[in-house]
């Protein structure tokens, strides 16, 4: 905090204390924003040196979460693993997450570098996060449930159309 925080390139998971040239401890700062679990009391010592490294990876996450954003996943993380990160969906999202990645440069032809894909939550805990992830949870489709009626009625307009509405119904309405 006093030196002005972490920029934007900067690791929040891989930060490291050393102390007299040796790694004393190393702080994921995920576990305690996002989880609120304090990590272990690392008591800084006159001479020590704290190293911010540089981000290894960027997984974007948007549309239907509570907090979409840009995360950073370590090696061994899985994608359902960062979408913990973004506070869950929202109460108008699908079950099914897109996932855009690079494509290794051996499998792009045709200038063709992207590939795309839709999974169920479950099947993310088998797929590793890979930096440059686009994680995207789509909003439920809108349905529309109207009925117009127009001409010569009396309160023409639009109605909400329910199960088993009949012609008759909707003239009455009308």
């Amino acid at each position: 905090i006093q030196a002005g925080g972490i920029d934007t390139t900067g690791s929040l998971r891989r930060i490291q204390v050393k102390r007299n040239g040796k790694m004393v401890s190393t702080v994921d700062l995920y576990d305690y924003l996002l989880k609120g679990n304090f990590p272990h009391n690392i008591q800084l010592r006159d001479q020590d040196i704290v190293v911010i490294p540089p981000r290894s990876s960027v997984v974007e996450i948007d549309s239907a979460v509570v907090n979409p954003g840009i995360y950073e996943a370590i090696p061994g993380e899985k994608v359902f693993d960062i979408i913990q990160f973004d506070g869950g969906p929202k109460h108008d999202a699908t079950d099914k997450r897109g996932i855009k990645r690079i494509k290794p440069k051996v499998d792009r032809k045709n200038s063709n570098i992207y590939e795309d894909h839709y999974v169920n939550i479950e099947n993310t805990k088998l797929i590793p996060a890979n930096s440059g992830d686009q994680i995207s949870v789509r909003h439920l489709f809108h349905e529309l449930q109207q009925v117009e009626i127009i001409g010569q009625v009396k309160v023409p307009g639009i109605y909400h159309y329910y199960n088993s509405m009949t012609f008759k119904d909707l003239i009455t309405l009308g």
